[in-house]
Formats: structure tokens, sequence, C-alpha cells
């Protein structure tokens, strides 16, 4: 019986241990990038590091004036202002309705209005 318990402990401690790691392979990164002067913007989905993620989304824009934002396991969206020439507002959700919502309350922060024109999965492929 002792050897049972000690048994179960082992793996139950090898379990904690072993956990964590398994859980940082699926994190997902994607980013979008936007450009102010150009209104061109491009995105980076699936990646398996926040780096790789925004240099596919800064090639994407192909702009050097590139913002960028990124988020980890979640959703990222980009609202830009029709009115306001290079207003933006990027934010990140756990669904894609909170994404798009929290990316049009940043636009209209700083812009009079805001229109969501993206709105990417971290999990999704390109």
């Amino acid at each position: 019986m002792k050897n049972l318990i000690r048994g179960v402990l082992l793996i139950l401690f090898a379990l904690v241990l072993v956990a964590p790691a398994l859980q940082a392979e699926d994190n997902r990164y994607a980013a979008i990038a936007y450009s102010p002067s150009t209104n061109r913007w491009g995105w980076g989905t699936n990646y398996p590091t926040k780096d790789e993620a925004i240099a596919r989304a800064v090639r994407e824009c192909g702009r050097d004036d590139a913002r960028t934002n990124w988020c980890r396991n979640a959703w990222i969206a980009l609202a830009i202002s029709d009115k306001s020439p290079g207003g933006w507002g990027s934010a990140w959700g756990e669904t894609a309705a909170a994404a798009r919502k929290a990316a049009k309350k940043e636009c209209l922060a700083r812009n009079p209005d805001a229109r969501v024109v993206a709105c990417k999965w971290a999990y999704a492929s390109d």
C-alpha cells in the first residue's frame, strides 16, 4: 500500500512539473500592424512567438511606420477612423466580440469615429 501511495504521489509530482511546459507549447501569438500614413494593415497569426507574429504583420503591412499590437491565445482587432486620417485603435480579447469592442473603444478614445477592419484569432492559419 505504501508503494502504491508513493507511486501515485510521484506521478502527481511529475504532472505538476510537466503541465506548464506542455501548456507553453500550446501558446499561439497573433499581431496586427497598421500604417497611419497609408491606412494599410497586415496581420500574422498562429505563431509560436510574439516576435514572429509581429514580424509577419509588419511584412504584410509593408510600411516602415507600422504600429503594432499583439496577443497570446486570444483575438486581436484593429479599428480605424474614416474621419480622422491615420486614426486607429487596436486591442485583444478572449472572444472576437470582446476584441472588436475593445479596439473600437480604443480608436474612439482619440478619434471621432471607429470602424473595425480586422479581427484575427491567434490560432487561425494565415
